[in-house]
């Protein structure tokens, strides 16, 4: 037998970590995930995002319908019906805001900004003249001054403006929309005095969505509605709209979005508790989805050209919470929605308001965000464990898909009842990657028993296949005794 000892192996300079050290890094891995969610902004993540739109849009129970809101739309009909294109002139938003206050809803949010004067050359002129008259003495005489009155009421008739802010005056409560200038939204200039009205007792540094300035409608018409809120949307890298920021911060002062401006109007009681439920998740939290064609809709050629006195439409407004916004063809913003096409913005502010009122907000930041980097963490540490318990591979992919369905079981609870929102996909790849490492190992220590064995027959090839000398001897005796016999 050769005493001599065996040539070290090359690879004995090239050890692998310990199977248990790589179950440990493994874990790391999606604790690390879990923590980087955590960290940027919580759940969902960049490589869950697909798996909660599906979730949220097929499995989570949808928003019902509500039965006090309705949108008054800008419709391709109504802008056939008017002869008229986007935008509309001011004359007709003084009629439609006249045809709603004679309908007495309970509040008016419109998805449109007025930030521009309308058209004066025509006014300019008129007054030019009657100034003219007033200077040259002839409204002294009884003909110069009936003439004057006359010119006078001609041009407040056509007076876009003067008559659009009279007819928001007349409404029980219009929140015209508003602006928060971000690099995406197009030039508008910026209010002068910087402000909407009277700002959110908010932290806004905290706010997820912030903005240099704000723009919102001319003066004449905010000074007659009962407030504003801005139009904008949080938009994540894929093009989803999965969260609604109900409130914007501003130089260091909070503005409420259109949505939360039309709850403080109509519930100004529970101003306190809304302003706590929209300041969730930074100002921005995610959103229940409404089932289709939740929202009833009126279009704006119905509402002009009906009798103030119809039933149908009196059933349809009065009392009502009223959205009105431009939802034809090419003309509203390509808002995409979870598993959802392009929806008009004005409908998402209509969820976003029933979703706040209701208290069915989606939490996945602070507190909630802790508990699912923690929960992760039980879950993998739980798996390291088993694993050095677990004497087969059958029993580690049993335990390894034990735990990821009772993961997402947890998951899926915690987002359809209470509305907390942690990471999925951490666990899921933890676990992957641990099964990975414990298949590997017990494949590699199956090897190296078999290469044992290998070299073990080969070094005692006779040991193992022929009898001893003696026994060979007595074989031999036995067998020529029988062939004497």
């Amino acid at each position: 037998m050769d005493s001599s000892p065996a040539e070290p192996h090359r690879r004995d300079g090239l050890r692998l970590p310990s199977p248990a050290v790589l179950r440990v890094l493994g874990a790391c891995v999606g604790i690390a995930l879990a923590g980087v969610t955590a960290a940027t902004g919580g759940a969902p993540g960049f490589l869950e995002r697909p798996l909660y739109d599906q979730a949220v849009s097929r499995l989570l129970p949808a928003v019902p319908p509500s039965a006090d809101l309705v949108l008054v739309e800008v419709d391709d009909r109504a802008l056939a019906t008017l002869s008229e294109r986007w935008p509309l002139s001011r004359t007709t938003w003084a009629r439609a805001f006249h045809a709603l206050a004679a309908q007495r809803p309970a509040a008016v949010a419109v998805d449109v900004v007025f930030d521009q004067p309308g058209p004066r050359d025509a006014l300019e002129l008129g007054e030019d003249i009657l100034e003219a008259l007033r200077r040259s003495g002839l409204t002294e005489q009884p003909a110069g001054e009936a003439l004057a009155a006359d010119l006078e009421a001609r041009l407040l008739a056509r007076d876009g403006d003067a008559r659009l802010a009279e007819a928001i005056s007349e409404g029980n409560g219009v929140v015209l929309g508003a602006a928060a200038l971000t690099d995406d939204v197009p030039v508008m200039a910026p209010l002068q005095d910087g402000a909407l009205g009277t700002p959110l007792a908010l932290p806004a540094h905290a706010l997820r969505l912030q903005a240099r300035e704000v723009a919102g409608s001319i003066a004449p018409l905010r000074m007659a509605a009962r407030g504003s809120g801005t139009l904008n949307m949080l938009v994540d890298g894929d093009g989803v709209i999965r969260r609604y920021p109900y409130a914007v911060g501003v130089s260091g002062q909070a503005w409420p979005s259109l949505a939360l401006a039309t709850a403080l109007h109509l519930t100004p009681e529970r101003a306190e508790p809304l302003r706590e439920l929209a300041a969730w998740d930074h100002g921005a939290p995610l959103m229940r989805l409404p089932a289709p064609n939740w929202l009833p809709r009126v279009s704006l050629a119905d509402l002009l050209h009906a009798d103030p006195r119809s039933v149908g439409l009196d059933l349809a407004l009065r009392g009502k919470t009223v959205f009105v916004g431009v939802t034809a063809t090419g003309l509203h913003g390509q808002s995409t929605l979870p598993g959802q096409v392009a929806v008009p913005g004005v409908e998402i502010h209509a969820f976003a308001l029933d979703n706040l009122r209701s208290g069915r907000l989606m939490r996945s930041s602070g507190l909630v965000a802790l508990l699912g980097v923690l929960e992760t963490a039980a879950v993998l540490a739980a798996f390291v464990w088993l694993c050095r318990r677990a004497r087969t591979s059958g029993a580690v992919l049993r335990w390894a898909v034990t735990l990821a369905v009772l993961h997402t079981a947890l998951v899926a609870w915690l987002a359809s009842d209470p509305g907390w929102v942690i990471p999925l996909v951490p666990s899921w790849v933890g676990l992957l990657l641990m099964l990975v490492v414990d298949a590997a190992s017990r494949a590699q220590e199956m090897g190296r028993q078999r290469g044992a064995l290998r070299r073990l027959f080969i070094r005692y090839p006779q040991a193992s296949v022929e009898p001893a000398a003696p026994q060979r001897d007595a074989q031999r005796a036995r067998a020529d005794a029988m062939h004497q016999d």
